[in-house]
């Protein structure tokens, strides 16, 4: 079995992947609770850093509408892939719920 590494959901390139040592250490343990937590602070992070871009353009502290609009897309983006993990852990969840034993 492969290892699951930490997922970053604010962007792809930032996912880390380590295919050599992943064969060694197949007795490592995710806490995907940790790892949830840690999607979600990068999640609010981007948001946090479009918001303020938004009210440095505003104030005219900072003249580059590009790279602006570049952060909201970004936040935008991350939000988007958490509310769908989110979907997918429920539908999972309810799944289970719904096995008889």
């Amino acid at each position: 079995m492969s290892e699951i590494n930490k997922m970053n959901f604010l962007l792809p390139n930032k996912l880390e992947t380590n295919t050599s040592s992943q064969s060694a250490k197949t007795d490592d343990k995710v806490d995907f609770s940790a790892m949830l937590k840690d999607a979600l602070k990068d999640v609010n992070d981007a948001q946090l850093t479009a918001d303020d871009a938004v009210q440095k353009v505003l104030s005219g502290e900072n003249k580059d509408i590009h790279s602006t609009m570049i952060a909201l897309q970004k936040a935008d983006v991350s939000l988007k892939m958490m509310l769908e993990v989110r979907n997918k852990i429920m539908d999972a969840y309810q799944e289970i719920m719904r096995t008889q034993v």
